[in-house]
């Protein structure tokens, strides 16, 4: 018989929700001194202009949480290791430098960003981060096993002003979570066939225009959040396959081919996840999931294209 699908997140009553706002989904990270980057660093005009980000090495970490401290009122997460292993052995075969987080508190997580900023020689020669995250969220946060953390205050701490040596280099943000108590929901059409229906294509023209000598990065450039459900909707994972969308991810990951830009990759999960999945739970009805991705990429990216 096969096991129930859970969602990512827990009812948070008024005085709960009093309480995070006030102190704990502002704890967490310790946020560094203001880095001034303005001073002598350089970036070459033709590594600005490139097309596709290059990528010959990479660091990818996944951290799963599935038990957490008891005051934080959240249920285990079984299910959770499937996603973990198979996510990390992807990465691995991508030929990204890989580590796998176990049920890590906010100091674990501290400790292993300090770890890879630190390296600031693998840094200069890293092409991309990833970061995957499994756990509970809510909203605008996601919870290590002893306190909430703000999703923006995790991003930040590799950002243009903090992380110099990413500049330029894609930060893949991705996101097991809920991000809210609501249930998605969907109606029902019948799929027919219409031999004569053809697809539609578009063409568009775009172009970048640099003025002077300067230029100048914003913090959010080069980041891509995927998250596993739409803003303030649940996450559904089952207790023996793991969860859907880290299923689906890990086998799109796993076909994809070198032409296959990261886009490509996600809107078919986008599709298989929201359109093919239906969450096993009674009187689910009409309810589905539908994950989506926030793009601040400024180049195409091809993660099989390693050596």
């Amino acid at each position: 018989m096969s096991q129930p699908d859970e969602r990512d997140s827990i009812p948070v009553t008024s005085e709960e929700q009093t309480s995070l706002k006030q102190g704990l989904m502002t704890n967490g990270i310790k946020q560094p001194e203001s880095v001034c980057n303005s001073g002598p660093g350089t970036i070459s005009k033709s590594h600005l202009n490139q097309d596709t980000y290059p990528i010959n090495a990479g660091i990818a970490v996944v951290i799963n949480n599935i038990e957490f401290k008891r005051d934080l009122g959240l249920p285990d997460r079984k299910g959770s290791d499937v996603d973990a292993s198979s996510l990390f052995q992807r990465f691995q075969e991508l030929g990204f430098d890989s580590d796998l987080l176990n049920d890590a508190s906010i100091e674990d997580m501290n400790e292993k960003f300090k770890e890879i900023k630190d390296d600031k020689e693998n840094l200069k020669k890293t092409g991309c981060l990833i970061v995957a995250l499994l756990t509970h969220g809510n909203e605008d946060s996601i919870y290590m096993t002893d306190v909430s953390v703000k999703i923006k205050t995790i991003m930040d701490e590799f950002n243009a002003t903090n992380c110099p040596e990413l500049i330029l280099k894609p930060k893949v943000f991705i996101f097991q979570a809920c991000r809210g108590g609501g249930l998605g929901r969907g109606v029902n059409r019948k799929v027919i066939r219409d031999p004569n229906q053809a697809d539609a294509g578009a063409e568009y023209d775009a172009y970048d225009e640099i003025y002077g000598d300067t230029i100048r990065i914003p913090n959010e450039a080069d980041f891509l959040a995927v998250y596993s459900t739409s803003s303030g909707y649940g996450s559904f994972r089952n207790t023996e396959k793991g969860s859907p969308f880290v299923r689906q991810l890990s086998e799109e990951l796993l076909k994809m081919k070198k032409d296959d830009d990261f886009y490509r990759i996600l809107t078919r999960v986008n599709k298989k996840v929201g359109m093919g999945y239906k969450p096993n739970f009674p009187n689910s009805g009409d309810v589905t999931q539908m994950p989506c991705f926030i793009s601040h990429l400024t180049k195409e990216l091809y993660l099989k294209q390693m050596n």
